[in-house]
Parts: C-alpha cells; sequence; structure tokens
C-alpha cells in the first residue's frame, strides 16, 4: 500500500482450523469476507502460523497483523 502499512492477517479456516497468513486489499475494512488467495500456505497451529510472519517483517519493516477468525 503506497504511502502506508502493509496490512496482513492470520486467518482460521472455520471448517478445518487451520491458520495462514495472506495480505489483506488496499481497502480492506474490517467486517469485509476475508479473501483467502488458493495458493495460501496453511499451518496446523496459530502459532505456526504467527512465526511464518517474521519472514513478511523481513521483506517489509511496515507490515501490520489483523487477527481474523470468520
Amino acid at each position: 500500500m503506497p504511502g502506508g502499512a502493509m496490512k496482513h492477517a492470520v486467518y482460521e479456516d472455520p471448517i478445518t482450523h487451520q491458520f495462514a497468513v495472506i495480505r489483506l486489499p488496499a481497502k480492506f475494512i474490517e467486517g469485509d469476507k476475508v479473501p483467502v488467495p488458493p495458493a495460501a500456505r496453511w499451518f496446523g497451529t496459530r502459532e505456526e502460523a504467527l512465526s511464518a510472519l517474521s519472514d513478511l517483517f523481513d521483506q517489509d519493516e511496515d507490515v501490520q497483523v489483523e487477527d481474523c477468525r470468520h
């Protein structure tokens, strides 16, 4: 997002209870449907997904994280 921090979310699938780290659209507003891309990398635990965020922090110092559970 030019001029702002890129937002990511830790998403929990309501059926499988697996977790993915996803990039939120620039105009994402809380309450919007969370767009999970087909190529999302899934993790067995929330802690595994959170640890994957370290790669994002290495790529972009302005990363913000949202926790989405639907």
